[in-house]
């Protein structure tokens, strides 16, 4: 299909709306089109094939396109990844784990009050997506982004916001 352009054959478009959490695995063929805002987690890689430019030009020039190393890593044909979500409701907050496996855990909190949670892991990543609030009593707000090390034990949130945690 690559080497025929048969690119309506091989790529799958996807419509997406706020909120979607999509877990794409390595191999898989991913864009993520104009007028996307998203939240991309992953472990950092020096390693990233462009198999198809939409035809954009760089200094007027195709950007450098990396066919053949493509073609040896791609997962084909794919395989939609069934995401099952969980919840854990509390008084003032509802935890949605989005994924967990041997490798790592995402969630997606709302908190609505004052919320008090314990960090147990080697590192938390936080972004917030929505809102603002605290967190120990310094500010946070949509589009902040921070770390919690390993042995920060307690900490509470509080406000009208919504984050994202990751962590190994």
């Amino acid at each position: 299909m690559i080497k025929d352009n048969r690119w309506a054959d091989l790529i799958k478009v996807v419509k997406v709306k706020k909120g979607d959490f999509f877990q794409i695995d390595p191999g898989t063929v991913h864009a993520i089109k104009g007028g996307n805002l998203i939240l991309e987690i992953q472990q950092s890689s020096d390693i990233t094939y462009r198999l198809y430019d939409y035809d954009r030009l760089e200094d007027g020039k195709p950007r450098q396109l990396h066919i053949n190393k493509s073609i040896d890593v791609i997962k084909a044909p794919h395989t939609d990844f069934k995401i099952q979500r969980k919840n854990i409701e509390e008084k003032n907050y509802i935890k949605e784990e989005l994924i967990s496996n041997k490798y790592y855990t995402v969630e997606k909190v709302i908190i609505k009050g004052k919320a008090k949670f314990f960090q147990d892991k080697k590192f938390l990543t936080i972004t917030v997506i929505n809102g603002k609030g605290t967190i120990n009593d310094m500010q946070i707000k949509k589009g902040d982004n921070f770390i919690l090390p390993s042995g920060f034990d307690e900490y509470i949130i509080e406000g009208e916001l919504e984050f994202v945690s990751s962590c190994i």
